[in-house]
C-alpha cells in the first residue's frame, strides 16, 4: 500500500460526531483498504452547525483524531528516509496525542501543557534549523553538539536542557520504533547562562519571563492585592497566598471539594483539559488557616452555589473561570501592574514559610511535592535582607561569646 497522512472526514451520524477514514485490513488472505467510522464525541458536547468542514469540530477535537489516524498514517519501509522534522511531525507528535489519552496515574501518560511546551520548542528552535533537513537516520552526535551550541547562549542553562532534552525523547521514540539503533543526544553537551547577570538582548517578553520565574510574592503584597482587588480575584488569590494550589488546580475546585476545614484536590483544569492532579501527592488534603476559613465563607454567602458547582465560575456561562483572562485584564490594573504571575504565590508560600522556621518536609507536604528536593530547589528563595539579619546576628555573637570584632 502506498504511504499516506490521511486528515479524516468529520460527520453527524445521529446523535454523534464521526470521523470516517480508510484503514488497511486482511480480507479473505489479502490487504484491503476499506472504509471506518469511529465515535469522536456527542453532538450534544459540540452543538455546532453540520456543514462540509466541520472545522470547529475538528479544531476542537484535533488531538483525539491526531491519536486515532496515528496508527493509520504509519509510513511505508521507506520511511527511514524521513528528515528529522519530518520525524517530529509524522510521528512524534502523533504519538504524544496518544500518550495524551491515556488515563493519568499511568506511566505513559503525557499532560497537555507538556505537549505545548514540546511545540513551543519546536515552533522556535528546530523547525527552521537547518538540522531539521537532516535524514534522522543520518543524524549524528556530532549534529546534536552543532545544533546545542547554536542555540542563543543568553538562554539559561535550563532552558538549553529542556531543548536537548525534547530531542532527546524524539530519538528515544525512533529507536523504540526500529528507526535508530542509538540516541545522538545523549553523549552532547549543552550550554546557556547559568550565572544570573543582566537582561541585555532580552526581548520585553523575555524579561517579564525571568522576573516572574524569580519572585515569590510578600505577605505585604498579598494583603495589598486582597485590600484593592475585587471579587472574584479577591479570594482567588487568597487560596493562591494561602494553600499554595496552582493555577489549574484553583481553575479545577468545586465546593464540594471543600469541607469546611480542608480543600481535597480531585482535578485540574489546563486550557480546555480537565484532568487529574499532576501526581499522587497532589491529592493530599490542603489544610485551611482560618483567615481562608472566614474569606471562602463569605465568598459562597455571596456567590452562593451548589456543592457540584465550581467555586470559580464565569456569570454567563458557568464554566470554570479563566484565570489567564483575569490575569491579564483585571489583575495589574489594581496593583500598578505588580503582577509576577499565578506560580508565585506557591514560591511565596513555600519561601515565607521557611522564614518562619518551618521545616522543609512539612513545607513539602504542604505544597504537596513528591519529593524534597523539588521544594527546596524552587520553593524557598533565597532573601537578601534575611541573609544580612543573619550575618549582623552571626557577628553579635562572636562579639559577646568570643570578644571577636
Amino acid at each position: 500500500m502506498r504511504p499516506r497522512n490521511q486528515q479524516g472526514q468529520i460527520c453527524k451520524r445521529g446523535q454523534n460526531w464521526m470521523l470516517r477514514y480508510h484503514e488497511d485490513r486482511i480480507v479473505d488472505g489479502s490487504v484491503k483498504r476499506v472504509r471506518t467510522l469511529k465515535v469522536l464525541a456527542p453532538y450534544s458536547a459540540y452543538p455546532y452547525k453540520v456543514n462540509q468542514t466541520n472545522d470547529q469540530v475538528r479544531s476542537a477535537l484535533r488531538r483525539k483524531i491526531a491519536a486515532i489516524l496515528a496508527g493509520v498514517n504509519e509510513q511505508s519501509s521507506c520511511e527511514n528516509t524521513l528528515t528529522l522534522g519530518e520525524f517530529i511531525v509524522q510521528r512524534y507528535f502523533p504519538r504524544l496525542d496518544q500518550r495524551l489519552l491515556i488515563p493519568a496515574g499511568n506511566a505513559l501518560h503525557i499532560e497537555p501543557s507538556t505537549i505545548e511546551g514540546y511545540r513551543d520548542i519546536w515552533r522556535v528552535h528546530v523547525e527552521k534549523h537547518p538540522a531539521a533537513n537532516v535524514q534522522i537516520h543520518n543524524f549524528t552526535a556530532k549534529d546534536g553538539q552543532q545544533f546545542i551550541e547554536s542555540l542563543p547562549q543568553q538562554l539559561s542553562h535550563k532552558t538549553h536542557l529542556r531543548i536537548k532534552n525534547f530531542l532527546r525523547g524524539v530519538f528515544t521514540y525512533a529507536i523504540t520504533n526500529g528507526d535508530l539503533t542509538t540516541n545522538p543526544m545523549e553523549h552532547t553537551k549543552v550550554g546557556g547562562r547559568t550565572i544570573k547577570g543582566g537582561t541585555e538582548g532580552m526581548t520585553l517578553r523575555q524579561k517579564k519571563i525571568r522576573a516572574s520565574n524569580e519572585h515569590s510574592y510578600t505577605l505585604e503584597e498579598v494583603a495589598d492585592m486582597l485590600d484593592k482587588l475585587p471579587e472574584p480575584g479577591r479570594t482567588v488569590i487568597a487560596l493562591a497566598a494561602f494553600t499554595g494550589l496552582t493555577r489549574s488546580e484553583l481553575r479545577g475546585l468545586k465546593w464540594a471539594d471543600y469541607d469546611g476545614r480542608t480543600i481535597n484536590v480531585q482535578r485540574k483544569i489546563w486550557m480546555q483539559h480537565l484532568g487529574a492532579p499532576k501526581t499522587t501527592a497532589r491529592l493530599a488534603s490542603v489544610p485551611m488557616v482560618p483567615v481562608l476559613k472566614t474569606i471562602l465563607q463569605k465568598y459562597k454567602t455571596d456567590f452562593p452555589a451548589g456543592a457540584d458547582e465550581w467555586i470559580f465560575r464565569g456569570e454567563k456561562l458557568m464554566r470554570p473561570l479563566d484565570l489567564d483572562n483575569l490575569s491579564r485584564r483585571d489583575i495589574p490594573q489594581y496593583i500598578n501592574g505588580a503582577w509576577f504571575g499565578w506560580h508565585a504565590f506557591r514560591r511565596g508560600l513555600g519561601t515565607r514559610l521557611n522564614e518562619a522556621g518551618v521545616d522543609d518536609k512539612t513545607i513539602q507536604s504542604i505544597l504537596r511535592h513528591a519529593n524534597v528536593s523539588t521544594t527546596q530547589a524552587y520553593y524557598i528563595l533565597p532573601d537578601q535582607k534575611r541573609a544580612e539579619a543573619g550575618l549582623k546576628k552571626f557577628a553579635k555573637t562572636l562579639r559577646t561569646k568570643y570578644g571577636i570584632t
